[in-house]
């Protein structure tokens, strides 16, 4: 999982190097692809929950776990960096420091 964290949170800072706002601002219909997306993905997230009525968090007593493969927990670890809306907002403020 730390694997995944680590290339998540380099794929987040490089985006934010590189400028991805600049693009977005340049492009606005890439913007509104990108919120699209979000959303859809949120929606999504949100009917896998509530179909789920609270087994996604809290797994029965008398269940077997679920073993993990390590390319599962990489997976989980990039997608949990990739997702995190601070760590965006963290490095795009520290590059735009930079950036002048």
């Amino acid at each position: 999982m730390m694997a995944g964290e680590l290339v998540g949170v380099a794929v987040v800072a490089t985006a934010a190097a590189v400028g991805v706002a600049t693009f977005m601002l340049k492009y606005p219909t890439a913007f509104d692809v990108f919120k699209v997306v979000g959303g859809a993905y949120l929606a999504w997230l949100g009917i896998q929950m509530w179909q789920s009525r609270g087994k996604m968090a809290m797994p029965e007593e008398d269940s077997q776990p679920v073993e993990s493969s390590r390319v599962q927990l990489a997976l989980q670890g990039f997608v949990t960096a990739i997702a995190n809306p601070k760590l965006g907002v963290f490095h795009c403020a520290i590059a735009a420091v930079y950036r002048q």
